[in-house]
């Protein structure tokens, strides 16, 4: 009588807990998922366009000049699916641009940017990043251009790097108090630059037929920046020089649905006891770049014996999901539910390796910025607290 009272009190618990052991004597189980709406509003966002005038800039306006032709490329491909797009220099201030784009980019040059105003020779970027995201709302996407190199002071060059990654963090948790979903894209690219480098001393180098970096900020609502990226894939400015791409957003509930591996029903039969299951899932609210959401390091499940097959893109440009997940429910788990959960990854390694830590070598350093690892881990800081990008949860009964 003891034994059997034992028995029944487990049972009891299995079933107030859902521990289903799907495996146990059954070939077939079933997965469902509660249905989770698209965030991507149907409305277009106005755009703001910055290109920092610095002199230091001016080495990147030479003739063929990649950042001119991405820009162009990029901007006018934007302007397609944006309510407005307005065009700006900026350094020590906003100078609106009152011509259109075509005449824009051909403005792009020293000439012209010293004749637009502001402070062309010192620039403040904690500034100027501040600047730019005061013009960013839940409807306003701003995009920024920049060689992003720091001029670091003669002495306590250390105490300004952390005091600028400090003061990004900041302007950055300044405008997610105004833009809950507020999220930042930074890419890194190269371009062609016949000019002048500025060393901190004081002292310049003549740069003759060398290819540099530069960046592009993209900060708005991470709904809106996913419908522009949906629109105009970040991956085109590959044929630019692309080299990194790093992205920051608040945890997303995405469009997902699981299915069986042939995609023909939630109903999926047991192959030598294992059950294969696929989700398809648009990961665009997230910003991360394909690179991120396919590597499977980035994903868990709560229960550690169920293993991810694989991450793959969706082709099919009709489809309202970006990706397939592809994995395996091993014969003997215990499962009745679970959750998949995409993690927020850390840093690429393209930040630090991009890093100048000193900006007294140039030659040496053609393809690094001084300073810009702390620009980048400023906005970091001010997404330390999203330790998750997206789950996935879903439910499973043995048939």
């Amino acid at each position: 009588m003891k034994n059997k009272l034992i028995i029944t009190s487990l049972i009891g618990l299995a079933a107030l807990f859902g521990v289903v052991a799907v495996s146990c004597g059954s070939k077939k189980i079933e997965v469902s998922s509660t249905p989770v709406s698209s965030s991507i509003p149907s409305d277009n966002p106005c755009v703001k366009f910055f290109i920092e005038n610095s002199g230091s800039m001016d080495g990147y306006m030479c003739d063929g000049s990649q950042l001119k032709d991405a820009v162009y490329d990029y901007v006018s491909d934007l302007n397609r699916n944006t309510n407005t797009t307005q065009l700006y220099y900026i350094n020590s201030q906003i100078i609106p641009y009152k011509g259109n784009l075509t005449s824009y980019i051909k403005a792009l040059n020293p000439a012209s940017f010293h004749k637009a105003g502001g402070n062309t020779a010192n620039t403040d970027l904690g500034s100027i990043i501040a600047s730019v995201l005061e013009t960013v709302n839940d409807t306003t996407v701003a995009i920024f251009v920049s060689d992003c190199i720091l001029d670091l002071p003669a002495k306590d060059a250390q105490k300004f790097l952390t005091n600028c990654e400090i003061r990004i963090k900041d302007e950055v948790i300044n405008a997610q108090k105004r833009v809950p979903n507020l999220g930042v894209e930074i890419l890194k690219l190269a371009s062609d630059f016949n000019g002048k480098y500025f060393y901190p001393n004081g002292s310049v180098e003549m740069l003759k037929d060398v290819k540099r970096p530069y960046y592009i900020w993209i900060f708005g609502n991470k709904n809106y920046l996913a419908k522009l990226n949906a629109s105009v894939p970040l991956s085109q400015l590959t044929k630019y020089d692309l080299s990194g791409i790093v992205a920051f957003s608040n945890q997303s509930a995405v469009p997902y649905d699981i299915f069986n591996n042939a995609l023909t029903g939630k109903t999926i039969v047991s192959s030598r006891g294992d059950y294969h299951v696929t989700i398809q899932a648009d990961f665009s609210t997230t910003l991360q770049p394909d690179g991120i959401v396919q590597d499977k390091g980035n994903y868990t499940f709560n229960n550690s014996t169920i293993i991810v097959e694989g991450v793959y893109p969706i082709s099919d440009q009709k489809s309202k999901y970006s990706h397939f997940i592809k994995f395996t429910i091993p014969k003997g788990a215990t499962i009745a539910q679970d959750c998949l959960t995409f993690h927020a990854p850390k840093l690429p390694s393209w930040v630090s390796e991009s890093n100048d830590e000193t900006g007294t070598n140039i030659k040496e350093n053609l393809n690094k910025t001084t300073g810009i690892k702390y620009l980048i881990q400023g906005v970091a800081d001010a997404y330390k607290n999203e330790k998750i990008s997206t789950t996935f949860n879903f439910n499973v009964k043995r048939k």
